[in-house]
């Protein structure tokens, strides 16, 4: 054989081993997925019950969510069996993963058994477009069609409204046998549907996009009879009691350690956060990266890009610090830390909204002057219980002030009445509050 024919022989075999690769990637997504730092981080915690993967934009959050979901499904993470480095953002190797059949890391947290699983998206277009789309060729696939090998691939269920909402999967016989089955669910259908999800039963549940905590407690009543998991894989852009579910007390929910922050809430009951910028994506260009930065306004990078949540990059007050405003002390005086003295003026302000949960504030202040925000409210965007509970939380106080968001003071264009006439027969009379929200941060601030 000539110098010439070797050649066209080498080259052959390179593009049938190449050609042989694509469709064993194809075939067994999974098997090839490799994660960087911070998505090791999150995979190596799969024993901890609420698991958050705070990342920015770009961060590779969805992938890795995708990724425990088929893993569970499947009944191990089979991409710890390989051996491979595992990379930071700089392409730095933080540690070489020794892959083995038996890596503690392939089952950690994973029930012995077939499970049954949820997914929960903001909308079904979301659902179909990141997880599973399977129209057009492979590489515009959603994600769970990427990784679950097609041999354990069951069925799908499609709804009535054309959406994938159950994905049947062959669990390996290595890891028992037997079909896990995984229901796809939306934020936009909870909306409509609130108690659709109270008598559900689940092994783990993923949370593409933060939920309204009304949901989470709604699906987190599942997990007790099987003693599920959960995790959220999320840009933090709303949703600011996920940052209070996840740090723990006397944190100011910003700075996490690289290897994440955990703590434990109650017996038996853990919770863990991961941070992520997208620069800890190591698998992106820095071109690309810079390009969307620079679209970015400063508060949208600092949570587009960091992770930090959208609330805490330009509304909250960044001299607060929580050893000195934060009292662990029932004050001389009190009943408790919501019962302040009868002789203290009161001040309620309702943050009003028609869609959103109600947040209604109580500040109260001493003789000597001293302001304590001592109580608030999240409800349901009704008006009977919300008045009724700040009925109940200032009866027999002096109340100096009532201030609602000037929203509430519109008219309704039929019964020509607003929310404030409503409220007034609950003798809740409430005065239209400023929308000039810069003084009152910058007054705030001087306190």
């Amino acid at each position: 054989m000539t110098g010439d024919a070797t050649r066209v022989a080498e080259l052959r075999r390179e593009l049938e081993s190449r050609r042989r690769l694509k469709q064993l990637r194809q075939a067994y997504g999974l098997n090839f997925y490799r994660p960087h730092h911070k998505q090791d981080v999150f995979h190596s915690n799969g024993d901890i019950t609420g698991r958050y993967s705070r990342f920015g934009n770009r961060t590779g959050k969805t992938i890795s969510g995708a990724a425990e979901d088929a893993s569970w499904l499947l009944g191990g993470r089979v991409f710890y069996r390989e051996s491979f480095d595992v990379l930071d953002g700089q392409r730095n190797v933080v540690r070489h993963h020794v892959g083995t059949r038996d890596n503690p890391l392939v089952t950690k947290g994973i029930p012995p058994h077939p499970v049954k699983g949820l997914l929960v998206c903001s909308d079904w277009d979301k659902a179909k477009e990141i997880f599973t789309n399977r129209e057009g060729s492979y590489e515009m696939w959603g994600d769970l069609f990427q990784l679950i090998p097609k041999v354990a691939l069951g069925r799908p269920h499609v709804s009535r409204g054309g959406h994938i909402d159950q994905i049947p999967v062959k669990r390996l016989t290595e890891f028992g046998g037997g079909e896990s089955l995984l229901y796809v669910d939306t934020v936009e259908s909870y909306k409509h549907a609130r108690l659709s999800q109270e008598s559900s039963d689940w092994d783990f549940i993923h949370y593409d996009e933060p939920p309204p905590q009304s949901m989470f407690v709604s699906n987190k009543r599942g997990l007790a009879d099987r003693a599920g998991k959960f995790w959220l894989n999320a840009t933090s852009l709303e949703e600011m009691w996920i940052n209070d579910e996840f740090c723990p007390p006397k944190q100011n929910n910003l700075n996490v350690a690289p290897e994440g922050m955990r703590f434990d809430k109650s017996p038996g009951v853990s919770r863990f956060i991961v941070t992520a910028s997208t620069y800890d994506n190591p698998y992106l260009s820095a071109s690309g990266v810079a390009e969307f930065e620079a679209s970015l306004s400063k508060d949208e990078r600092e949570c587009r890009i960091n992770g930090l949540p959208l609330a805490m990059t330009g509304l909250i007050y960044k001299e607060f610090i929580y050893d000195a405003h934060v009292l662990t002390n029932v004050p001389e005086g009190w009943e408790d830390f919501h019962l302040p003295p009868k002789n203290y003026t009161v001040r309620v302000w309702w943050d009003y909204h028609t869609r959103l949960p109600q947040a209604v504030l109580f500040v109260a202040t001493d003789p000597k002057g001293r302001v304590f925000v001592y109580d608030e409210l999240f409800e349901d965007n009704l008006i009977d219980p919300v008045a009724k509970s700040i009925l109940a939380k200032t009866k027999g106080r002096f109340v100096a002030d009532y201030e609602i968001d000037p929203f509430a003071v519109i008219p309704h264009p039929v019964t020509n009445e607003s929310i404030v006439d409503e409220l007034m027969k609950y003798d809740l009379y409430f005065d239209k509050a400023t929308k000039d929200w810069t003084t009152g941060i910058i007054k705030w601030r001087k306190r």
